[in-house]
């Protein structure tokens, strides 16, 4: 299974934002530069961020984006939601009479795949954007220059 590239480009973004940021706006070409993300891509994730509550933009010579909270208020499950990615393991489409045989009928391992959605969701819900960016490795600052 892999996250899409929305999700992925969102939390690593805003964990940008909080590692980077504090009170000060962060223009998304910063982040894009540090993280090596396509700046066109992450003014469409962050407009998604922004609709969402999650972070505020400021306008202006020194403007940018903000985080709208703290970090320790903003579960992973939340960024993920905002970009309108939907981590699921099964084939089946959540709520339709079919199911992942393509019939009505639920695959061998059904079960199996949709415990693991759970165990991703709960993980995902329990964890928050503080617990990704509490601590910037050592040497990433000089890798990304």
């Amino acid at each position: 299974m892999k996250l899409a590239a929305k999700a992925r480009m969102a939390v690593t973004g805003m964990a940008d934002l909080a590692a980077f940021g504090g009170e000060q706006p962060v223009p998304l070409s910063a982040i894009a530069e540090r993280q090596r993300l396509s700046l066109a891509f992450l003014e469409q994730v962050f407009s998604k961020l922004r609709r969402a509550g999650l972070v505020e933009s400021r306008r202006g010579a020194a403007g940018g984006y903000v985080l709208a909270k703290d970090p320790a208020e903003i579960p992973l499950a939340a960024i993920v939601a905002a970009v309108e990615e939907e981590v699921r393991s099964t084939a089946c489409q959540p709520g339709a009479h079919q199911g992942c045989t393509g019939t009505s009928a639920r695959c061998l391992t059904h079960k199996l795949w949709a415990d693991l959605d759970e165990h991703i969701d709960h993980w995902l819900t329990t964890r928050t954007l503080a617990d990704v960016s509490g601590e910037v490795p050592q040497g990433f600052m000089e890798a990304a220059e």
